[in-house]
């Protein structure tokens, strides 16, 4: 009978403990453990010796807030050890909130052309492939990272199986989309600013993409966070390269 080898028994190991401590990553069998219907005790975990996750009675917005601030322990969390149903409802209300700012952009770039190409812009179309060009952003940097993790850290995306690590991976991109959300603001009030100001909030949001981007990916791929920037940061502009030429081709025929 022949012995199974590591990355078996790692992936023996993460089946038969489903959860993640946040704090060190290190595999755990359950979260608390259930006395009566008001009684529960959070794990502690075996290998950092601190609450294994903390978030399991926190309130879905304080680890919103959490994740929004960087940490990394609520990432953790959100990947991990809580269903993505809500996530991925919020998800979709930042896709299209991202859109309609995109869309309100177009539509004041527009403005200083003709009026056959404003009104296209404008239209209800244009809002729909806004849509479309930010769901392809979502998939482009998902593919980029896949390849580039496969390629720096093949045995990981083994371990756990390329199906599971790809969605894991959308998961992260997923939430660190959230940053989106500081969006609102300028929709709201940007009739109130200048076209400096808006640029400048635009830049603000970007950066704060960009950090949340290399603080999930560095748990995703088991990175240092450093490691991590210097993956991001040329993966992040090959896909605005990339988006920029597909949405080009978008506008175009369509």
């Amino acid at each position: 009978m022949t012995k199974p080898t590591t990355q078996e028994r790692n992936s023996f190991q993460k089946q038969q403990k489903p959860y993640i401590c946040i704090n060190c990553g290190h595999p755990i069998a359950e979260l608390y453990k259930k006395y009566s219907n008001t009684a529960i005790k959070t794990t502690q975990c075996e290998k950092c010796r601190k609450v294994a996750d903390k978030y399991i009675e926190f309130d879905p917005i304080i680890i919103l807030v959490d994740a929004m601030l960087l940490s990394q322990e609520s990432y953790r969390h959100m990947l991990h050890n809580q269903s993505f149903k809500l996530n991925s409802k919020l998800s979709l209300v930042l896709l299209l909130l991202e859109s309609f700012a995109l869309w309100r952009q177009k539509g004041s770039l527009a403005s200083t052309q003709s009026d056959s190409v404003q009104d296209e812009i404008v239209s209800e179309k244009g809002f729909y492939i806004c849509c479309l060009q930010n769901l392809l952003d979502y998939l482009i940097i998902t593919l980029i990272l896949l390849v580039i993790t496969w390629a720096h850290n093949s045995s990981q995306i083994k371990g756990v199986g390329i199906g599971k690590f790809t969605l894991t991976l959308l998961k992260a991109i997923t939430i660190a989309n959230f940053s989106k959300i500081f969006l609102l603001p300028l929709i709201v009030w940007r009739e109130n600013t200048t076209d400096f100001g808006a640029n400048i909030h635009h830049f603000l949001v970007s950066g704060h993409h960009l950090l949340a981007l290399v603080y999930i990916y560095a748990i995703v791929g088991n990175f240092k966070k450093i490691q991590a920037f210097f993956i991001i940061l040329p993966a992040y502009v090959a896909k605005e390269y990339i988006k920029k030429h597909i949405s080009a081709s978008l506008e175009y025929y369509f």
